[in-house]
């Protein structure tokens, strides 16, 4: 009787063990919630929080959000949250109790505050649970006239650089594609000591209300994702990954199955983060992971690692 062999799945980056490249993206999974669906210790490598901030964030006015459909949706979300000190005190234990390693990302702004809020979570009683913090980069840096901290390679390299020279936990930078020049952000970012680079955040778009003739979004522009912004993503990746092989590199933008996600990992991502899908498929890791599993087994892989990079070969 033959039996079949099951590839593991697990990865590693950044000293850290994932027993699945598959990661939530930032804000479009409530975890304990679709762990009712399924569970998540059983398919998920690890969860990544919504980014949190120093105080507690009421977010844009409405409408934040808007579906174009066939091809993802705009959001202008504004980083609604409860806080840092909520998050810590309530949210990050009941993510750990789900067995996976916690990413919590976190935004400020400015690089002091960045460096303020790491001291709060390494002198918190639930330090512990987290096992690595994911910087989103995405707003205006206060200290430096407003301009975006991901725009600008002095103002990365600092808040990496706040963040890493007191934090004993792996750092990744989440990157916007918004620039002319990824390749020199992912390099400030890597100075200032990250351990990894996770690419990419949202496009930056616009929708027009053809009836009302103006701007769908109050704030006229907001952040497009889904599969429309993969092909972006793939290349960032890929020109991230060529420059800096050694660097781990979590891969995000437009995942929506398993043949997004094995090519993400040959154009040199190590994990993935599955992000607006989740919100029409709240049980696609599932699918995901069992179609990676059939792709393993035809392929006669021994490892995902064998996957990460190939395609520069």
């Amino acid at each position: 009787m033959s039996t079949t062999v099951t590839t593991s799945l697990s990865v590693t980056a950044a000293g850290l063990s994932f027993q699945s490249p598959l990661l939530n993206a930032s804000g479009t999974f409530n975890a304990p919630l679709f762990n009712q669906l399924y569970p998540l210790q059983e398919i998920m490598g690890g969860i990544v929080t919504k980014t949190v901030t120093q105080n507690p964030q009421a977010g844009n006015m409405q409408p934040r959000t808007t579906e174009l459909p066939g091809i993802g949706m705009l959001n202008s979300i504004g980083l609604q949250n409860p806080g840092l000190a909520y998050t810590l005190e309530t949210e990050i234990p009941e993510l750990k109790a789900l067995g996976l390693p916690v990413i919590l990302s976190i935004s400020a702004n400015s690089s002091g505050e960045f460096a303020q809020m790491t001291e709060t979570i390494l002198s918190h009683p639930h330090a512990s649970l987290i096992d690595a913090l994911e910087l989103n980069l995405s707003c205006p840096n206060v200290a430096k006239g407003g301009i975006h901290f991901g725009s600008a390679t002095d103002s990365v390299k600092e808040a990496l650089s706040a963040v890493t020279r007191i934090c004993p936990k792996p750092v990744f930078a989440k990157l916007t594609p918004n620039v002319s020049d990824i390749v020199s952000i992912g390099a400030a970012a890597i100075e200032g000591g990250a351990a990894g680079l996770t690419a990419i955040n949202t496009v930056l778009g616009v929708a027009i209300d053809i009836h009302k003739k103006k701007p769908i979004m109050p704030r006229v522009s907001a952040g497009y994702s889904g599969p429309g912004i993969k092909p972006i993503a793939l290349h960032a990746i890929w020109n991230l990954h060529k420059h800096f092989p050694e660097t781990p590199i979590i891969g995000v933008g437009g995942i929506g199955n398993a043949q997004d996600v094995l090519e993400f990992l040959m154009a040199g991502a190590t994990l993935v983060q599955v992000g607006t899908i989740c919100f029409r498929q709240p049980t696609i890791f599932k699918t995901i992971q069992t179609d990676l599993q059939e792709f393993c087994r035809t392929e006669n892989l021994n490892s995902l690692h064998e996957l990460i990079g190939c395609a520069h070969t």
